[in-house]
């Protein structure tokens, strides 16, 4: 990734305010992972930033860590935790711009919504990134797929009418270099996320039963080498949601590795799994049978060469550098504001 050039001095990232970042330690914890792409990103670009975190965490690099303590229970919006958990950040962030003597533009981006929508930047623009919840807080907002922003437009209409001409959609994204490509010679079908009957998991032992195809069920504990090998030689892996998936890290994870993802056809899949490209999506147990039978003559090279190409860290992190810059010149002018593009500079 080229380094940032903008007008950007720093970013103040708000992470997760129960988990410390460190992925090896809750490696199915999809915004854990968030906050650990995101600073890799800013630390890929040079761009400055400072992470506001739970004691224990790791930054990949770059940046400067501001230790918020132990994390006091399980956060729950309004109670204890959540109460001391805004008091700590807030006085934490005064603390850090009263010794801060650059006078470049500054942002603040949230990665857990509703818990850090009462953090007081002053009059920083505030950034809500990465939403994957069912709700949303702030002003810029980025989502990563746009079935998910509309459903968050239609379930908080009233919230978002003002403020929508300045969000944005950006996929989540993951380093190539950490999902090495496989061969799918295990012989078996993946069914790799939570064990909970909104996932699909009915569905995906169905249609593994009925295709005679042996299905590996996992639910937690895989990271690194040993979840890309998992992924790798599988020889497709099941995503197979009920619910309206926001993006769905494991699809383009299988996908990075070469392997075909067999999905509903609902949510983010249709703009993250290309129908008989890079995967299938299915509204019958007739359409999984057929998936599980077409999958091991997809392409797995082309497969990992799309994935790498519009997941990758290094094609996804201008998308939001592009917007950082994007928000500051909105935030200051407005709809009107000069230059005032998302799009990566050339």
């Amino acid at each position: 990734m080229d380094t940032y050039q903008g007008p950007i001095g720093r970013v103040h990232v708000f992470g997760h305010p129960v988990q410390p970042l460190e992925v090896s330690r809750r490696p199915a914890d999809a915004q854990v992972f968030n906050c650990l792409n995101f600073c890799t990103m800013l630390e890929r670009s040079g761009l400055s930033y400072v992470y506001y975190g739970i004691s224990g965490s790791h930054l990949p690099g770059g940046g400067e860590f501001v230790d918020l303590g132990e994390a006091g229970g399980e956060w729950v919006y309004g109670n204890a935790w959540h109460r001391e958990y805004v008091r700590r950040a807030n006085a934490a962030f005064a603390a850090m711009e009263e010794l801060d003597g650059d006078p470049r533009p500054e942002l603040a981006v949230i990665l857990y919504g509703a818990a850090q929508g009462e953090l007081e930047v002053g009059d920083l623009p505030l950034v809500e990134a990465m939403i994957g919840y069912d709700h949303c807080c702030d002003a810029y907002r980025v989502f990563p797929s746009y079935a998910h922003q509309a459903a968050l437009y239609t379930s908080h209409a009233a919230l978002v009418h003002d403020t929508r001409f300045f969000d944005t959609v950006i996929p989540h994204f993951i380093d190539p270099a950490d999902f090495r490509p496989g061969q799918g010679r295990g012989g078996y079908a993946l069914y790799l996320g939570r064990n909970a009957p909104d996932k699909g998991i009915a569905l995906a032992e169905d249609a593994c039963a009925a295709a005679g195809i042996p299905l590996r069920r996992v639910h937690d504990g895989v990271w690194g080498a040993s979840k890309a090998e998992l992924l790798g030689e599988a020889v497709a892996v099941l995503m197979p949601s009920l619910y309206l998936e926001p993006f769905g890290y494991v699809a383009i994870e299988a996908q990075m590795c070469g392997t075909p993802a067999i999905t509903t056809d609902w949510g983010a899949f249709p703009e993250t799994v290309e129908q008989g490209v890079t995967g299938f999506r299915c509204r019958t147990r007739a359409e999984f049978l057929a998936a599980l039978a077409a999958a091991p003559a997809l392409d797995r090279g082309e497969i990992r060469r799309r994935a790498v190409a519009r997941f990758g860290i290094e094609a996804v992190g201008p998308q939001y550098l592009a917007y950082f810059d994007f928000v500051w010149r909105v935030h200051r002018d407005g709809y009107r504001a000069a230059d005032a593009i998302r799009l990566p500079r050339r």
